[in-house]
């Protein structure tokens, strides 16, 4: 048996339990719950999570960007985030630390906080992304130190993303308000492309967050807290960026 026919007996297991409970409560909940039911141990590893496949899951009625994969800007190669966040971002209520959380296209500036911009920078001919920051009324660069390499970006979509298996649950509530997920079906997608990608990203379609804090107490108290800063993209346009594409159901 293949892997892929592993994986779909697997999911159609978890099918045919029909609603199960949430195991936590918040967004995450729907993909620990999948990845538990699925036997698969939660980890941060950069490898695929079941089978050689990547799991990823969401609701059916969820139009909100999807996580390609989180990953470290490959210059600086320390600390590149936290460097923006010290650079640019805004202090936390009644305090001195700062937290900077903004979505970032290639198409297009953004503002943030009435004063910046940033914006992804595609240079081919350094085979670059850039992260740059501009003032906001007129583009003035500010900022152009950190970027990531397309070598670095191509291992990150071949190393956790080569074989996707996307799956999709209806959600309800029972009577103590408890979720519970229906994972009634899902996509399986292989083989993308750091071409696709790229196109993807110039269209505007895959976008860049940054989600950076620092600890406001504790040992850490002060240092960067990086709340998942990475590579987004819609459900929608999943397809544009894989050559292959199957629906199981």
């Amino acid at each position: 048996m293949s892997n892929k026919d592993k994986i779909i007996e697997a999911f159609k297991k978890v099918k045919a339990l029909k609603w199960v409970k949430s195991h936590r409560s918040n967004n995450t909940g729907i993909g620990k719950t999948f990845e538990d039911v699925i036997g698969v141990v939660e980890n941060n590893l950069d490898e695929p999570d079941l089978f050689g496949f990547e799991i990823k899951s969401h609701r059916a009625e969820s139009q909100s960007f999807v996580t390609l994969f989180t990953k470290k800007p490959s210059h600086p190669s320390r600390g590149a985030n936290a460097c923006l966040k010290n650079k640019f971002g805004t202090n936390y209520p009644n305090s001195q630390l700062k937290e900077l959380h903004t979505s970032i296209f290639a198409n297009r500036y953004n503002t943030y906080k009435d004063k910046y911009s940033f914006r992804l920078v595609h240079k081919t001919e350094e085979r670059r992304v850039y992260i740059e920051v501009y003032t906001l009324a007129d583009h003035k660069l500010l900022d152009n130190t950190v970027y990531y390499a397309y070598e670095d970006i191509e291992a990150a979509l071949k190393n956790k993303l080569h074989n996707l298996f996307y799956v999709k649950a209806q959600q309800k509530q029972d009577s103590d308000k408890t979720e519970l997920f229906f994972f009634d079906s899902a996509e399986i997608y292989t083989d993308p492309s750091l071409e696709r990608f790229l196109k993807l990203l110039d269209k505007g379609k895959i976008m860049y967050d940054i989600r950076m804090g620092a600890y406001q107490s504790g040992k850490k108290i002060g240092k960067p807290h990086d709340h998942g800063s990475g590579f987004r993209i819609r459900e929608t346009d999943f397809k544009e960026l894989y050559a292959n594409h199957e629906t199981i159901d």
